[in-house]
């Protein structure tokens, strides 16, 4: 109480419109816990300045740590050593938490009457390709309260995925199909598929400041895994791309390690995941272009002198032009993914009828921002089509700078392209990635049993010397 008493006794020290900013805070106690919650405070430090103006000359509002309010320091009088909060970072962190509140708002519409998080989240994985920018929106205001929740579920996802995959493979070892009595694994196994990329986007999208409450102990391991691998690995453009957006959003923290394992990149996959990887954080953080960049110019270190090692050094070399100054300039990007996705929206709502609202005649009258979202759902398989890789990497641009309600289509896109999921649909990724993986027989000794008999008989080798053997 003596602490307020004396904050306010102190107002009279600043001009009104001052007074009116610092009694809102005053009156604001969650606001002012949001500041200290993510502002990064020195440890020894037990009070911080609040510029109400000038960051140098003040006023300044004092407050404890803890958010109990000491005094007020008018124009000219200096805070010392303490820490300075400008007015500037209030303003964006008072912008940000009343987007917060829109966000968790529509998590109490989504999650029902209970408040229910598990059906939130269930949601997020049983949702397959249909999740919405609303609900990513919305999922978004959990971010910064459940980071190590999403950041479990989408590990869990992966590892999930790679037994279900295991267990699927074998039964398609011989056969394209399975038995109906699989159509329950198969949608189980698109719905985990998609997750992954869901769940990747939720964890980062508030960036590394949200792991502040995950224990050290894992936060270092998660710095030395690449966190797109998950997805990348499944050769599906869509899931790929928000898997890489989540590493450019995280930024710097990933960039030592991922720069260390692009280097040391033995396989094509592994290269597309890290050199993607990097290619995002540079065009997310102006601040690290010029050293990702320079990182992709050295080139990783596997030979020229093998088939497996040229195949790496083109992708390079081609990721490595896209993403180049003029290739990233904000206007061409925007150029290439407005046609891209133009494109894409034409095809995918092309069953519709005419006239219907999101059925389009022309490229031209595609919406700008739906356009840009549509670009992301190309149907690319770079497993089994090599030249996808080309189109997806032309997207990083824009796709590393993209909020994550820009990774997804609106509600009302996604029903109106919606098709209901069938057993071939997850049949179709098992297929591209077995017939990826598929080492080629070893050419056996001796002649062929349904090639001509080395006798020289005219018979086949199996009916006539072979027949024996």
């Amino acid at each position: 109480m003596g602490h307020a008493h004396h904050f306010l006794s102190r107002l009279d020290r600043v001009s009104l419109p001052h007074v009116e900013f610092a009694l809102g805070l005053y009156n604001n106690p969650e606001l002012l816990q949001y500041i200290l919650h993510t502002i990064r405070l020195p440890e020894r430090a037990e009070r911080i300045a609040i510029s109400v103006d000038h960051p140098d000359t003040g006023p300044f509002l004092v407050v404890t740590r803890d958010g109990r309010f000491v005094t007020c320091l008018g124009d000219g009088m200096s805070p010392g050593d303490l820490p300075i909060v400008t007015r500037g970072q209030i303003d964006a962190l008072a912008t940000k938490i009343a987007d917060l509140r829109v966000r968790i708002e529509e998590c109490r519409r989504l999650a029902g009457p209970t408040g229910n998080l598990a059906k939130l989240i269930k949601r997020v994985h049983d949702a397959g390709d249909e999740l919405s920018s609303e609900e990513v929106a919305a999922l978004v205001g959990l971010a910064p309260l459940y980071p190590f929740e999403f950041l479990r579920f989408a590990f869990a996802a992966a590892s999930d995925l790679l037994d279900a995959r295991q267990t699927l493979l074998a039964k398609l070892k011989h056969a394209d199909k399975l038995q109906p009595v699989y159509r329950d694994a198969l949608r189980a196994y698109w719905n985990t598929f998609w997750s992954i990329g869901h769940f990747s986007v939720l964890a980062a999208s508030g960036g590394w400041a949200n792991f502040h409450l995950v224990p050290d102990e894992l936060s270092e391991l998660l710095l030395q895994t690449s966190f797109s691998w998950a997805a990348v690995r499944q050769g599906v453009a869509t899931l790929a791309l928000r898997g890489v957006w989540a590493v450019g959003r995280i930024g710097k923290p990933f960039l030592s390690d991922t720069k260390r394992r692009y280097k040391a990149a033995r396989s094509p996959l592994a290269l597309l995941d890290n050199a993607m990887g990097l290619a995002a954080i540079g065009l997310r953080h102006p601040k690290l272009y010029a050293e990702v960049i320079k990182a992709l110019s050295s080139g990783p270190d596997a030979s020229r002198d093998d088939v497996i090692g040229a195949h790496i050094h083109a992708m390079n070399e081609v990721l490595r032009v896209v993403v180049s100054p003029d290739s990233g300039d904000p206007y061409i990007t925007t150029i290439v993914q407005r046609e891209l996705g133009s494109h894409i929206w034409m095809v995918l709502t092309d069953h519709l009828p005419k006239g219907a609202p999101l059925r389009f005649e022309k490229k031209e009258d595609v919406p700008e921002a739906l356009a840009m979202t549509a670009a992301i759902y190309a149907p690319l398989d770079y497993l089994t089509e090599i030249k996808a890789i080309t189109p997806m990497f032309l997207q990083l641009a824009w796709v590393a700078r993209a909020s994550p309600e820009q990774l997804y289509l609106p509600r009302e896109a996604v029903r109106a392209i919606r098709e209901p999921w069938r057993p071939e649909m997850t049949l179709q990724l098992l297929r591209s990635y077995r017939d990826h993986y598929k080492r080629p027989a070893l050419p056996q000794e001796g002649p062929s049993r349904q090639g001509p008999c080395t006798c020289g008989s005219g018979k086949k080798y199996k009916r006539c010397c072979g027949a024996n053997a």
